[in-house]
């Protein structure tokens, strides 16, 4: 499968593999007078397979083209298309959804691939149409929007009351912001929902994850199941058996991601009843979180030793943080500091103040003459401060969170008071509140249970958290105060977290909220089946 060259490979069209398109037809299509909309149908992959269906179940030539449309703004693609025997539009979709769709026209089933494209590379035009489609069916789009959205929404809003719809659809649907709302209409309108995933990446040349979305009508109410497998291969060889066997869950009608409904019954259970246990501290009850400073350029302003010597700047630099690999504890100390500044690493940032140029010191005023004529003051944050080479901040930092995870996350305190760029959040405990409690019960397997449902993953398998996300953090705090700091932090210098997580399991989940030896085992469970997942995705390549 190759991606389509040119302007259509910025159009995000991708051609769709004939076994997907086949397989979504054969569930969505059900009898031989069903009306089928196929709204980015390209070079036809998806109206073959409904032809073939529909002459299976009956239809003939007359009533193919009678009931099958596709819609494709491409004309090139869209003369492909017209080869399978369907009426095929060359239109964007949204136009054609105002003027011939909307409160006009329903489907029985709707199937395809919708265009997987950017905000900022969406045809200004066609955008406009399709916000103006979505306001007014109560969505609010904004420019974290991609396209393959409003292509979903406004496509269930043209099936029948019985209408089955089935589409290719990016696999961040499960976890993304912009298409929270999504998620819950989704929840709402759709009686079943099934959702067939990979291990291993569908598309050649984009790591681009994506999931069969197969929504269904007048069924059993609000159900879920999750499919999931290794590859194209799999869904060819149990075809729609593989249905058949996935565990029906309760489908929660919020903007929750979705990335929970990989767990069984069971486990889903024992995360809400933990969920709703007033005896764990929820982390706005424990400190406030935002994201480090961005320098715009740290380049110029995050050096190691030798560079401040080089420029004179000792008296003009401040300690900062500016990976997540030096920090190998849960704790930075002065002597990790130092250890760092002996190993070359580029901790210190520079700092000349908010004063004007002139009243600048002549070291100062130099590294900035050398910054501007190496182009370092364009940059785009830089260029938009007052001062370009005035990074302002807000407040200290009294720890760091991983905002990108491999393993698990990981709260650090700063006692160096060091400074800490964006590749990190920093954290202020609120009043009252043991830093060093927090950072020690952090460490423990319901909370890597929850951090997996609420961060995001893609191709590389990492877990990134938004400084919001970390927000939705739960930590078990009763008990915390018997934990030894230097203890973890002395396992987690060696990567033993097995030891951290039977000591403070012990504590604070067995003995601080009474969990049974089974229930403790349920959450490594959960944690180990959902890392495992995304970290399997890192090397994941199509077969």
């Amino acid at each position: 499968m190759k991606p389509i060259e040119g302007y259509n490979k910025l159009r995000g069209g991708y051609y769709t593999p004939d076994k997907i398109s086949e397989f979504i037809t054969d569930w969505a299509v059900k009898t031989a007078a069903d009306t089928i909309l196929e709204p980015s149908c390209g070079d036809g992959s998806f109206l073959n397979a409904i032809t073939h269906r529909l002459k299976i179940l009956g239809a003939t030539r007359q009533e193919v083209k009678k009931n099958v449309i596709g819609v494709e703004l491409d004309s090139v693609e869209a003369e492909k298309a017209a080869q399978y025997g369907t009426t095929v539009v060359c239109k964007d979709f949204f136009s054609y959804f105002r003027e011939v769709v909307d409160d006009k026209k329903k489907f029985d089933a709707i199937v395809g691939n919708p265009p997987f494209i950017r905000y900022q590379n969406f045809n200004e035009e066609y955008r406009e149409i399709a916000f103006t489609l979505m306001n007014k069916y109560g969505f609010k789009p904004n420019r974290l929007t991609n396209i393959w959205l409003p292509f979903l929404l406004l496509s269930c809003n043209a099936l029948k009351p019985n209408g089955r719809l089935g589409m290719v659809i990016p696999a961040e649907l499960f976890q993304v912001d912009y298409a929270a709302e999504a998620r819950q209409f989704l929840s709402g309108f759709f009686d079943r929902l099934t959702i067939i995933t990979f291990k291993q990446l569908v598309f050649d040349d984009i790591q681009q994850e994506v999931v069969l979305l197969l929504g269904e009508r007048g069924c059993e109410k609000h159900r879920i199941r999750i499919v999931e497998l290794n590859n194209i291969e799999d869904l060819i060889s149990q075809g729609q058996k593989c249905l058949d066997t996935a565990e029906q869950k309760q489908l929660d009608t919020g903007k929750d991601k979705w990335v929970k409904y990989y767990l069984t019954n069971e486990e889903l259970q024992l995360l809400k009843k933990l969920d709703h246990d007033s005896r764990i501290s929820n982390a706005t009850d424990l400190y406030e979180v935002n994201v480090g400073l961005v320098s715009g350029e740290n380049d110029f302003f995050i050096l190691n030793r030798s560079v401040v010597a080089e420029h004179n700047l000792e008296s003009t630099v401040l300690p900062i943080v500016s990976r997540s690999e030096q920090l190998k504890g849960i704790q930075l100390t002065e002597k990790d500091f130092d250890c760092l500044i002996d190993a070359g690493k580029k901790v210190f940032f520079f700092a000349p103040g908010n004063a004007e140029v002139d009243d600048l010191t002549k070291e100062q005023k130099e590294y900035i003459e050398y910054g501007e004529e190496n182009g370092y003051n364009k940059n785009y944050k830089c260029r938009i401060r007052p001062k370009w080479y005035y990074v302002s901040s807000t407040w200290d930092a009294d720890a760091f969170l991983i905002r990108q995870a491999h393993l698990y996350p990981r709260m650090i305190l700063n006692k160096k008071n060091a400074l800490v760029t964006d590749t990190l959040h920093k954290v202020r405990f609120l009043q009252g509140v043991q830093g060093e409690c927090v950072a020690a019960a952090f460490l423990n397997t319901y909370t890597f249970a929850l951090s997996e449902t609420l961060g995001r993953s893609y191709g590389g398998g990492v877990l990134t958290f938004e400084p919001g996300e970390m927000r939705k953090f739960r930590i078990p705090m009763r008990g915390a105060d018997q934990l030894d700091l230097s203890k973890i932090d002395g396992w987690q210098r060696k990567g033993e977290i097995d030891k951290i997580l039977e000591y403070t399991d012990g504590v604070l989940l067995r003995e601080g909220l009474g969990l049974t030896q089974y229930e403790i085992a349920l959450l490594h469970s959960i944690w180990n089946k959902m890392r495992d997942r995304r970290m399997a995705r890192k090397n994941s390549k199509k077969s």
